[in-house]
């Protein structure tokens, strides 16, 4: 069995577990916790949603394969979104951290779209992690090819043929693009679970409910 191979197994193993406990190894996902600002980089390759002028920046860590990272995709940020993010009050920037090969190989694949195509594609991404993580020959182990299936199904969604999902799954400007925001996510900013925020330099660990997040955005507005 490859590494990738073993990695995915891992995953989907605990992909359950996920469901009532953290994403990595933050042991309480659903409350958030803050710790010190510090200054972020900003980099070309971010992808961002939103106005640059936006007095507040939300840096979001998260795991395509991470049930915690959709349920915030899926109750938070379309209100975020309305309320802030459309409004010109908030950026936020999309940072992958992916948790396994699975992930990792969804992040490569994502980012052969940009702008609102890239962050609807990760929306659909989310909303449907059971039917592209799957075993789809049915032989017991979850492996690149079934992976790859499952993205080239979602991928039709966003306008991608079979063969543009292959060829983004596999490109190495891609890879190696997620596999930086991780390796910098870890090293230089502490990032070991997902999801992970960090609110004009502040982090939170774990996943936001909305009215929690508002207390935290709002005095920063009032600024």
């Amino acid at each position: 069995m490859s590494k990738f191979q073993r990695n995915v197994v891992a995953a989907i193993s605990v992909f359950a577990a996920l469901l009532v406990a953290g994403c990595g190894q933050n042991n309480n996902p659903l409350s958030s916790t803050a710790s010190a600002g510090q200054n972020m980089d900003f980099k070309s390759t971010d992808m961002v949603h939103g106005q640059p002028n936006a007095p507040v920046t939300i840096v979001e860590y998260a795991s395509m394969t991470c049930p915690h990272c959709a349920a915030f995709q899926r109750e938070v940020a379309p209100r975020l979104t309305k309320d802030y993010v459309d409004t010109g009050k908030v950026r936020m920037i999309f940072r992958e951290y992916p948790l396994d090969g699975a992930a990792r190989m969804a992040s490569a694949v994502a980012r052969c779209l940009s702008g609102d195509q890239y962050f609807s594609f990760i929306d659909l991404l989310f909303a449907n992690q059971m039917n592209w993580i799957k075993d789809f020959d049915g032989n017991g182990q979850l492996t690149k090819e079934d992976i790859q299936q499952g993205l080239e199904q979602q991928g039709r969604f966003a306008g991608m043929s079979k063969e543009k999902v292959d060829e983004c799954a596999d490109n190495k400007n891609n890879l190696a693009l997620v596999d930086a925001n991780w390796m910098e996510g870890r090293d230089k900013y502490g990032v070991n679970s997902t999801p992970t925020f960090f609110i004009n330099g502040v982090k939170h660990e774990g996943e936001i409910p909305y009215d929690e997040l508002k207390k935290d955005l709002d005095p920063l507005l009032k600024k």
